[in-house]
């Protein structure tokens, strides 16, 4: 599995104004070159009327594998006028074992 992967599985399940999926992986410890922690920041107004946990139940729906497969997912699910109104997220935050 590859970040291109996931990401043309998204691009496949949402209707997308934004989406960008970054391996995060080299930022924790015992790091060996496989893919285990990306953050999901995508933005579409699939999302429209959905809560946050929708959202995200909704963004695993279009990527069983990856849920499987990846030790940590971090999602920012926006809609295209949330987006619009702030563009801004938090830094994932470093690993416990570094």
């Amino acid at each position: 599995m590859t970040i291109d992967d996931i990401k043309n599985m998204l691009e496949e399940g949402f209707k997308l104004n934004h989406c960008e999926v970054i391996n995060e992986s080299p930022n924790h410890s015992n790091y060996s070159g496989d893919l285990s922690h990306i953050k999901i920041i995508i933005v579409s107004d699939d999302f429209v009327d959905e809560s946050l946990v929708q959202r995200h139940k909704h963004v695993y729906s279009k990527i069983p594998e990856v849920v499987k497969t990846i030790h940590a997912i971090s999602i920012i699910a926006k809609t295209k006028s949330e987006w619009d109104e702030s563009n801004e997220f938090a830094a994932s935050p470093p690993c416990s074992k570094n």
